[in-house]
């Protein structure tokens, strides 16, 4: 039997489409791919997934371990290029303190709020990289084009970038999951009106985990704290286990009050 998979070479500006025996091994396909895409065997590259990811087996591992899809797109580099991750790096972080509290941690609302929230949990409680953090995802975009290209944009990734540039514009999900690859970190955005979530990150394997919420026009963050409702950020905890699942449950408890507290005008 065999799957049908689309690559995309860095000779070609369409995607192709390439049959490969679905009970052979990873050396077989990447004999396969080697020759459809005119890259040398020992300088193929080939990364798979989204946010595309390298591809690391030995010859011998069943292309069944890499649960193709059909007309998954497989992109082919040539070289040994690698994308730098950002600072959260593997760090392990241990379960939450049962005594901690949750706050939340309001950002400036000028059109780079994500980019504020995101600083301050990806970036030591940083008050001040939100136009890093925004410059980041430019140069992503850019760097990347394999990646976040038209179908991934909705436009040119060049156009994009320069959108994107623009203080004022707002940031999205296209960015945050550009940031949960960038720094190796899940991303939960909670909504305040309904309590769903929008996660990022969560098949990638990332040991860490931070929390946004939003109000359906602003982000902020929230953190764990010793003191309940502390105005004190020096002893914030912004990033989480990513398999303490009783921290995610007082995540959305909190966000649920917060929202409820926001529908009743206590709260903005």
């Amino acid at each position: 039997m065999s799957i049908t998979v689309r690559i995309r070479t860095p000779k070609s500006s369409t995607p192709e489409q390439v049959e490969l025996s679905s009970s052979g091994t990873w050396g077989e396909a990447a004999a396969v791919l080697s020759q459809k895409s005119a890259v040398a065997l020992e300088q193929l590259r080939v990364l798979a997934g989204f946010p595309p990811k390298a591809v690391e087996l030995s010859a011998d591992t069943p292309l069944s371990f890499l649960k193709l899809r059909p007309n998954e797109m497989l992109i082919i580099q040539e070289g040994e290029g690698k994308v730098q991750l950002g600072n959260t790096g593997e760090q392990y972080v241990p379960p939450a303190s049962e005594r901690a509290h949750f706050t939340r941690r309001k950002c400036p609302a000028d059109n780079s709020c994500l980019f504020h929230a995101c600083a301050y949990v990806l970036r030591n409680k940083s008050r001040t990289e939100g136009p890093l953090v925004r410059q980041e995802c430019v140069k992503a975009v850019l760097d990347h084009p394999e990646m976040f290209n038209v179908n991934t944009l909705g436009m040119d990734p060049l156009a994009y970038a320069s959108w994107l540039s623009e203080k004022d514009t707002w940031g999205g999900a296209i960015e945050l999951e550009i940031l949960s690859f960038l720094y190796k970190t899940e991303i939960f955005a909670l909504d305040l009106q309904s309590v769903t979530i929008q996660r990022f990150g969560t098949d990638m394997g990332y040991p860490v985990r931070a929390f946004l919420v939003y109000t359906g026009n602003h982000y902020d963050c929230i953190a764990m704290n010793p003191v309940y409702n502390s105005a004190s950020e020096r002893e914030d905890q912004t990033l989480f286990n990513s398999r303490d699942e009783n921290v995610l449950a007082r995540a959305k408890r909190f966000v649920a009050e917060e929202g409820q507290k926001m529908r009743e005008g206590k709260l903005v």
